[in-house]
């Protein structure tokens, strides 16, 4: 008798208003969600975005920490309403949960030491190569198909960017992920004396947010209000924010 109709008939939407919280799933991915080291509070340009979105609602957001190795399982699994990761939709994905329309868009390459002497993919698609990913991201799928010959190394770790972490001390020779990712994180980070490998960047894909299967009240609400925050130049403010000369859907 205590269950609402919005639970029974599964309008999440409903259900998050009812409630009064929009939980969301976060994983470790700058610029886009990264946790304050100082305030332990998550931040960033997905984070921005929701922020805007659960004010839209009337409703206190609250996050939810995962890795990009269980997005999905956790979303499938109600610990969240809906993921705010900076995740590519892609065919696997598509098949266990629906995506938002796109609000940003990240291409991919390789890491490597300053010291290496490699530009090239070629250089660093030989046997005795390896080449760090994390585990469940887009990056780590690709790689497997576009390296033939070097060996990948797939980090599971709630961490931010593990791989370049592993690739600094020496125990990968380069690391696949995200271009602009990866440049404002090796900013921040200077010791670790990385840098881009060189070659064209691939693969460019849009961003999404990810929320379950069977929810189209939600998804259109979050569609809508996500348009809105282009319309007004929110969006491309909070871009320019956390992506300074970013130029609006890049």
């Amino acid at each position: 008798m205590a269950q609402s109709a919005a639970a029974v008939s599964g309008d999440l939407l409903q259900k998050i208003r009812d409630q009064g919280t929009l939980r969301v799933c976060d994983a470790a991915y700058p610029p886009y969600n990264v946790k304050n080291p100082i305030t332990n509070e998550w931040e960033g340009l997905d984070v921005d975005i929701a922020v805007e979105l659960a004010k839209a609602l009337k409703v206190k957001l609250v996050h939810v920490d995962t890795s990009f190795a269980t997005l999905v399982s956790n979303l499938t699994s109600d610990r969240c309403d809906m993921s705010i990761a900076a995740t590519y939709i892609t065919p696997a994905r598509a098949e266990q949960a629906a995506f938002t329309r796109t609000y940003a868009e990240e291409t991919k390459t390789a890491f490597v030491p300053q010291s290496s002497k490699a530009t090239t993919y070629a250089d660093i698609d030989v046997p005795t190569s390896t080449i760090a990913v994390r585990a469940g991201t887009a990056e780590e799928t690709y790689a497997k198909n576009f390296f033939k010959k070097a060996r990948i190394k797939t980090l599971t770790s709630d961490a931010t960017q593990p791989n370049f972490l592993d690739v600094a001390a020496g125990r990968s020779d380069a690391v696949f992920a995200g271009y602009v990712g990866g440049l404002l994180f090796l900013k921040q980070n200077p010791n670790l004396k990385l840098r881009p490998l060189g070659d064209k960047l691939l693969d460019p894909s849009p961003f999404a947010f990810m929320l379950p299967l069977g929810q189209p009240s939600l998804q259109k609400f979050l569609n809508d209000e996500i348009t809105e925050l282009e319309r007004t130049g929110k969006l491309e403010a909070i871009r320019r924010k956390w992506i300074p000369g970013l130029t609006a859907g890049k």
